[in-house]
């Protein structure tokens, strides 16, 4: 550690804000001119299309493209400053994947801990409010309301797909209500940040039972540390690899509405900060596939 001015006016107001600061100690950049290439049916978006019927057909290819200089700078490395006790010192933070499937596991821990029936029930409501923005509203509120309510939980409802799970949480005693509660919430919080053409796709892989694979896919991309500076990078190829060739247009279009544009080869283009999109993708996968039991 090295000592710092700690009156220092933008020292000061690093520690009234809570930013954090970093270094960048590392640069990838782009040996010669690359070009990335897109191809879309003008028939409409495959996306839009898959979760009804699955074959597409293209009448005209629009090639898109985008050409990466050279001297690019692709990706970098950091390392977090820290500021304590009058001086500073270097740590290298890495973050994705390692700190974002750990935080995934403990908050849904609970649903591991179920029984089968319960585990169904909890899986059919999440269907149900997948397909219903109203449903997915109502429920939230609901989770949210049940640590308030330190007199007794009273959860009705008029919907007839949400009665099941709610009949079952009001005879739960008090600290299993709170842990269900806790999750299931979590898991809400995620379907919120998806797209609904993404929900409908969800929806479509479970039932092509496609659910695992993709888990290991997006687990694969929040390893590229998302959150800092990385655009084109690869993944897993064999992640891509599917039995029918619609199940890989599915899960490309799925991750594409995230923010992450793949290719089959498993090359990655990054256009926009989808690391928070990822994630939650990250965790509507993981719960889908905790659910229903998927290998």
């Amino acid at each position: 550690m090295r000592k710092i001015n700690l009156d220092h006016s933008f020292i000061q107001q690093l520690q009234r804000t809570g930013i954090e600061l970093f270094v960048v100690t590392e640069t990838l950049k782009a040996s010669e001119e690359a070009e990335y290439k897109e191809s879309t049916n003008a028939g409409g978006g495959f996306k839009t299309k898959l979760y009804t019927t699955l074959s597409a057909q293209a009448t005209r290819e629009n090639i898109q493209s985008i050409v990466i200089p050279k001297g690019c700078t692709l990706a970098f490395r950091i390392i977090q400053i820290h500021i304590k006790d009058g001086a500073w010192g270097l740590s290298e933070r890495k973050l994705g994947e390692a700190e974002t499937v750990t935080e995934i596991k403990y908050s849904c821990r609970i649903f591991s801990e179920l029984t089968p029936d319960l585990m169904l029930t909890i899986l059919n409501t999440i269907k149900a409010v997948m397909r219903d923005k109203n449903l997915l509203q109502e429920l939230s509120q609901k989770m949210e309301e049940v640590p308030e309510q330190n007199d007794g939980c009273e959860l009705k409802t008029e919907g007839p797909d949400l009665q099941a799970l709610f009949s079952t949480l009001q005879h739960s005693p008090r600290d299993r209500l709170l842990q269900l509660a806790e999750g299931i919430t979590y898991v809400l919080d995620a379907l919120h940040e998806l797209l609904e053409d993404q929900l409908l796709l969800l929806l479509e892989s479970l039932e092509r039972k496609i659910v695992s694979q993709q888990l290991k896919l997006v687990e694969n991309l929040l390893t590229h540390d998302l959150k800092y500076g990385i655009w084109l990078f690869h993944v897993n190829a064999e992640l891509l690899s599917f039995p029918h060739m619609e199940d890989q247009r599915l899960t490309i279009a799925l991750v594409d509405l995230s923010g992450v544009k793949l290719q089959g080869d498993g090359l990655a283009l990054r256009r926009n900060i989808a690391f928070e999109a990822v994630a939650a993708l990250f965790v509507a996968l993981y719960t889908l596939n905790l659910l229903s039991g998927s290998p």
